[in-house]
């Protein structure tokens, strides 16, 4: 085998092999059915590594917008904008109910995180979603204000207060993805801390993972499966065409020595 075959054999093993090692790690989350329900969460499940899964209510944002470059496992495929949602896993029946008690704050309580949203798709509905909590919480400030203005009235405003609760969107999106470490982005910092603390939140209240979500209708590790699967199988069989040649180097050192 000459020099240059030599090289070449040797960077796919190289290769493959760094591939196989690196995707792993998501694979095998996948492999151990490692998932959360992330409606059913606290804060501290947001601490490690893991498939997430469920419904998305409560969506504010996005707090942020950045290009950053398209990687696979370190491999550079372009750039992709990215924006940053503040989810809360409550459902909508829950919070109404807390809107509806003698809580100063009802955004106290709940399990915050942040997902990360690049396909347009998803980034559409998410958006829509926003408009729909928006525009009901715009509502209901407004009538509160009227109430300041005018006068509460028990036995008249409480049905208007009912009737608004009524009216809160019960349109959840159903999301999935692997939980993966917040930006280092220093602009993504800066535009989160602001954003938590609009709302009295801080970086404590919410995970230390981020939610990466899925294009709607993936299959949240399947991309990660086949990966590692064609990394392994290009890993060992290099391996194996590396061993073949050099025993066939050796037989023919052996065939001229004699």
């Amino acid at each position: 085998m000459n020099k240059d075959k030599w090289i070449v054999l040797v960077l796919v093993l190289v290769v493959s092999g760094f591939f196989t090692c690196v995707a792993f790690a998501d694979a095998k989350l996948v492999f151990k059915d490692k998932r959360i329900d992330i409606n059913e969460t606290s804060t501290n499940d947001f601490s490690s590594r893991a498939v997430a899964e469920g419904e998305a209510y409560i969506i504010t944002g996005p707090f942020a917008e950045l290009e950053e470059k398209n990687t696979v496992y370190g491999i550079p495929l372009g750039k992709k904008s990215t924006y940053y949602y503040l989810v809360s896993n409550t459902d909508y029946e829950t919070f109404a109910k807390a809107v509806d008690s003698d809580t100063d704050n009802f955004f106290s309580g709940m399990t915050w995180y942040v997902v990360s949203v690049s396909d347009e798709d998803m980034v559409d509905e998410f958006d829509k979603a926003v408009k729909r909590f928006d525009r009901w919480m715009q509502s209901y400030n407004n009538l509160w204000t009227l109430f300041e203005e005018s006068g509460y009235n028990p036995e008249l405003d409480e049905q208007k207060i009912e009737d608004m609760l009524d009216q809160l969107p019960d349109e959840s999106i159903k999301i999935s993805g692997f939980l993966r470490n917040q930006s280092s982005n220093s602009k993504y910092k800066k535009y989160r801390d602001e954003f938590l603390e609009s709302g009295n939140l801080s970086s404590d209240d919410i995970g230390e993972l981020l939610l990466d979500v899925d294009k709607e209708g993936a299959n949240t590790g399947d991309t990660e499966k086949m990966i590692f699967f064609v990394a392994a199988g290009v890993f060992v069989i290099s391996f194996i065409l590396l061993i073949l040649a050099v025993v066939k180097t050796i037989k023919k050192k052996k065939s001229q020595e004699l």
